[in-house]
């Protein structure tokens, strides 16, 4: 169990005295155990993987955040960086460009419906193993290149429809 490993991590981390991924371990913690709370369970191995997975992710995304805002106004990050190092090793193994790229186009052209069943199909698909964000970015584009032709057309068909009743 994920949170198990995160315990047993924490216990290395002070033997070792890394201060930085102890920091980092305790923090993760704490935010499982708020998430223990939100969904009122007794114990955290009531939690499941999955659970402690989406945990991790929202706290990688507030990283990115914080990094952004300290780039923007020029701080170093190197201390987030660590952190969101530590934090990624316990996410499965995330998906390149390419693959997520791959997986968009097959959606797109094995499903017939818009871009909203395309992106409950490819969420369920990738989730946690992919930037949600990217995918989203992705999806849309292939979503205009492959069936953006169609539906220009039919706008099209409409606005001249529209005029002849006007």
């Amino acid at each position: 169990m994920l949170v198990e490993k995160i315990k047993s991590d924490i216990v290395s981390a002070m033997k070792s005295k890394d201060k930085e991924k102890l920091s980092t371990l305790r923090m993760l913690l704490a935010k499982i155990e708020k998430e223990k709370i939100s969904l009122k369970l007794s114990d955290l191995s009531d939690l499941t993987d999955q659970q402690v997975e989406s945990v991790v992710s929202s706290a990688i995304k507030e990283l990115n955040k914080e990094i952004e805002s300290y780039v923007a106004v020029g701080r170093t990050t190197e201390s987030q960086e660590v952190e969101k190092e530590v934090l990624l090793s316990y996410l499965p193994k995330q998906l390149t460009e390419e693959e997520i790229k791959l997986e968009v186009v097959n959606a797109v052209l094995s499903l017939d419906g818009g871009i909203g069943d395309i992106m409950k199909h490819l969420s369920s698909a990738l989730q946690g193993k992919a930037d949600m964000k990217l995918v989203s970015q992705l999806a849309r584009e292939e979503f205009k290149n492959q069936k953006g032709d169609w539906i220009e057309a039919w706008t099209q068909t409409l606005v001249e429809r529209s005029k002849i009743f006007r």
